[in-house]
């Protein structure tokens, strides 16, 4: 084993000091220059193009950046970026043929900016470290040897294990290994060979392989000396294919990585449209709309038994299924759009879904639905957002609201003052919770601020109890669920009845489609964005994906699957910067 963990070593060096010559900027490094205005003229500037910045006391400004912005550059520095969870198992399942789930010890990794692949955030505690060890040798010691590495007869078996290395190795560092991997490789194979036989040998080539950070991680480093480096055929081929499906090249993107194809923008266009039509990258993007939205793991979210008995386990799990097939079947048999994601009038239900709606007809399995057009519209009025977003007996309005605006329009919200302190007073229980907040509201005082932009969002969503169940009464008093946009764009302020009509105002947004673009490039690059304002090359860059992404949204009818092709068709999708 001290041999093995010495070739690991030796072969992994070189990779971690290239990638460790660069790190990505900190976020609390970002400029923080004065805003002015914008203009007319240019409407997509700012932190986020078309959204306010809103300080601590609710103004709204719109930094404007110079007329002249880059065409291209390198989308970020240099990076190597740990695979997560599902990606590690996506990638283990194509590599080695096996069963989904094979892989699934693994604990969740930790949300950070509301996804599960930012790169900063995955890191390598020794608990996970052993964990691939484990896995690793488990996998390796039921390879199936006599089909990933036959011997025929007339070969020796030092030839077949260099045709193994070379071949397995390919799928797993998804690139052509070199002469010294090969020679470093070989040599352990060698070693188990004497020690045991043809079979072991193979199998720990495999072991080591599984535990190689060529494998564990994926590589943004680049070819060339100037500051900005572009991405091998292969580091190319990669990046795209775990945008779109999360998992390593098939064999069409491997071919297209052999012969430079992927450096022309239409061949990566169509490699995302037709990785967008499989099963695998459709589940993919989902997964990309659920974490934006904050509503992945809602089914994991407990509910208060005694106050709501007919929440049970299935129901949970009903909620998170419904949102994943309303957005795959938006994705698949509808436009793609925001405006129907948010303002759909239809949804799909399981017989226990439809009495949790209330419905006069229980529905067949996952039967698409007509729901009640002054109750429900959209993805943010299904129970999975509204129990995501509320505590086990309460709607909680504070945090259905901070999520709306920070998440669906990405408006700032203040921290929490340092010098707060919260004082409860006992209310009677018979008050709404509108009036309870009223009641505690302390106008003028410091929390006020703050306040003010994020609980008349949640407010609007009171129709709504814990659990998603609609209501018009709480604590037998009528509910009151008007609500109000501030300090996010004139475009979109100012006051509204009820949720319903937030979701109509938003959906046909530039702020909801510059907010998604903003998402979207954050997911797709594994990192957070650099706000402006900014004379920063990077800034600039990120703010001028942003504005591409938001334009695409524009003019196609605000399809969401159009996102990630007008990410590849930039140059900058195939260039890392070395500063």
């Amino acid at each position: 084993m001290k041999f093995l963990q010495t070739q690991l070593f030796a072969l992994a060096f070189p990779l971690l000091g290239a990638a460790c010559s660069s790190e990505s900027p900190s976020p609390q490094a970002t400029d923080t220059s004065p805003t002015t205005t914008a203009s007319t003229e240019n409407p997509g500037a700012g932190g986020t193009p078309g959204v306010p910045t809103t300080t601590a006391t609710g103004t709204s400004t719109v930094p404007v950046f110079p007329v002249d912005l880059p065409t291209n550059g390198a989308l970020g520095p240099i990076a190597l970026r740990r695979l997560n969870t599902p990606e590690y198992e996506n990638t283990v399942q194509d590599l080695l043929k096996v069963a989904p789930g094979t892989t699934r010890q693994f604990r969740d990794d930790d949300a950070s900016l509301g996804y599960k692949n930012i790169a900063a955030a995955l890191t390598v505690t020794p608990l996970l470290a052993e964990r691939y060890a484990i896995t690793a040798r488990t996998l390796a010691n039921t390879l199936d040897v006599a089909k990933f590495a036959p011997c025929a007869a007339g070969g020796t078996e030092t030839m077949c294990a260099e045709a193994f290395i070379q071949s397995f190795g390919r799928g797993a560092f998804r690139r052509p290994i070199t002469n010294e991997e090969l020679t470093g490789y070989s040599a352990i194979f060698s070693r188990e060979q004497t020690r045991s036989n043809y079979a072991g040998g193979i199998r720990l080539v495999a072991e080591a392989m599984l535990q190689s950070p060529h494998f564990l991680y994926k590589t943004e480093i680049g070819e060339g000396s100037g500051v900005d480096r572009k991405l091998t055929a292969y580091e190319l081929a990669t990046q795209l294919s775990y945008l779109m499906t999360g998992s390593m090249p098939d064999a069409e993107l491997a071919a297209a990585a052999e012969t430079a194809k992927l450096e022309v923008p239409s061949e990566r266009e169509a490699h995302v449209r037709r990785l967008l039509g499989t099963p695998r990258g459709m589940a993919w993007f989902t997964t990309f709309v659920t974490q934006w939205l904050g509503i992945a793991d809602a089914g994991y979210v407990s509910k208060d038994q005694g106050a709501f008995p007919t929440y049970t386990g299935s129901l949970s799990v009903a909620i998170t299924e419904e949102s994943t097939r309303f957005i795959g079947r938006i994705l698949t048999q509808s436009n793609g759009s925001l405006e129907t994601l948010l303002t759909a009038n239809w949804t799909l239900a399981n017989p226990e879904l439809g009495t949790h709606y209330g419905l006069a007809q229980a529905p067949t399995d996952w039967q698409q639905v007509t729901l009640p057009v002054d109750q429900r519209l959209g993805i943010l009025t299904q129970p999975a957002f509204l129990v995501a977003t509320s505590k086990a007996r309460e709607s909680f309005p504070m945090r259905r609201g901070k999520s709306l605006r920070s998440r669906i329009l990405c408006g700032d919200v203040p921290p929490p003052p340092p010098e707060l302190m919260v004082q409860f007073t006992i209310l009677s229980d018979d008050l709404t919770t509108r009036e309870a907040l009223a009641a505690h509201g302390q106008a003028g005082s410091s929390c006020a601020a703050c306040h003010s932009l994020i609980d008349p969002l949640g407010l609007a969503f009171e129709n709504y109890d814990a659990t998603g169940a609609y209501r018009t009464k709480e604590n037998d008093r009528p509910i009151d669920a008007s609500g109000a946009i501030n300090a996010i764009s004139p475009e979109i302020d100012g006051p509204f009845a009820n949720a319903l009509e937030f979701a109509k105002r938003i959906a046909p947004s530039q702020v909801l489609k510059a907010c998604v673009a903003r998402e979207a490039l954050r997911w797709s690059i594994g990192r957070e964005t650099v706000a402006a304002p900014s004379t920063d090359p990077n800034v600039i860059r990120d703010q001028v994906m942003i504005s591409v992404l938001a334009a695409r949204l524009s003019t196609n009818n605000s399809d969401i699957r159009e996102l990630p092709v007008a990410l590849v068709l930039r140059d900058e999708f195939g260039f890392r910067s070395d500063k």
